[in-house]
């Protein structure tokens, strides 16, 4: 039997090949992100060694002690209205998984927590687009807030951001000296009344996540800068005097029994003591 003719091969295989052959385009250009985080006290930067005035409701000074928050599902969001997720960049000390640490204390002053080593951006890519928004998490998804803190990996191996393994990390340390409270008030805000550890499943979700979504509309790659503003945070807040509730924490630590919790919570954007309700718009964060 006489074999197909070679010069038809040579005809079938181009044709063959315009049909069905390289059908996946070429991958879709990547833009880098890098976005700047700016920590204030009203109009002043941040920085461990400075003395504050004017805050809360008593207009209190306040000496920094602590400023370090936890990041996640950072997207930008398309003219159309699209999200789209950036990848962050494992860099093996700041990010790590999808999340990030940000630090904005290094250790002068009154700041002895964490390291001399600050971090205030956070670097990824995206698809090329036209985007106008910015949204993020604060704090850590359920996947990596419940995890051994012993032998986690960067940034998630400094035990002073972790509570235990049932309610994992401090999403948010902030922590300052005020007039009245020469010890410190601190604002630690995590997951609460989180469920008992089963092991060999997988962990269920806390009934007070507390992961307030960030959204910054208008934002423009490379034109934008995100303020988290310490003086907004407090404001409503006795940064003085610690509430008289038996089994609280001095200034807040995320109980729903702690009166003190309850201003902060609402400028983070979260709902306080009932977790069904709908949370007010935040004002800590902001965009320039």
């Amino acid at each position: 039997m006489n074999s197909f003719p070679a010069r038809l091969i040579a005809i079938a295989l181009p044709l063959a090949c315009s049909l069905g052959c390289g059908t996946q385009g070429p991958e879709q250009k990547k833009l880098p992100v890098d976005i700047s985080f700016e920590a204030r006290v009203g109009a002043r930067p941040f920085a461990c060694g400075d003395t504050y005035t004017g805050l809360g409701t008593t207009a209190t000074t306040f000496e920094p002690m602590d400023f370090r928050l936890f990041l996640h599902d950072v997207r930008l969001v398309s003219e159309d209205g699209t999200e789209v997720p950036v990848a962050l960049t494992d860099d093996g000390v700041w990010q790590k998984d999808g999340a990030l640490l940000l630090d904005f204390a290094d250790k002068s002053g009154q700041c002895t927590n964490g390291t001399a080593a600050t971090r205030t951006h956070l670097v990824g890519t995206v698809p090329e687009g036209n985007y106008r928004g910015l949204r993020f998490k604060l704090g850590l998804p359920p996947s990596l807030n419940h995890q051994d803190v012993s032998i986690a990996p960067s940034p998630f191996n400094d035990i002073s951001l972790f509570w235990s393994w049932r309610m994992g990390y401090l999403f948010t340390r902030i922590e300052g000296r005020t007039a009245g409270l020469r010890s410190g008030y601190f604002m630690h805000l995590g997951s609460t009344e989180c469920p008992p550890l089963v092991p060999g499943q997988s962990y269920d979700e806390c009934t007070y996540p507390n992961r307030p979504e960030i959204f910054l509309e208008g934002f423009v790659l490379d034109q934008g800068k995100v303020v988290l503003d310490l003086a907004s945070l407090f404001e409503g807040s006795n940064l003085d005097v610690n509430a008289n509730v038996p089994n609280t924490a001095i200034g807040c630590m995320s109980q729903q029994e702690d009166p003190d919790c309850a201003p902060v919570f609402n400028r983070m954007g979260l709902a306080f003591g009932d977790p069904s309700s709908a949370a007010v718009k935040q004002t800590f964060i902001r965009l320039e």
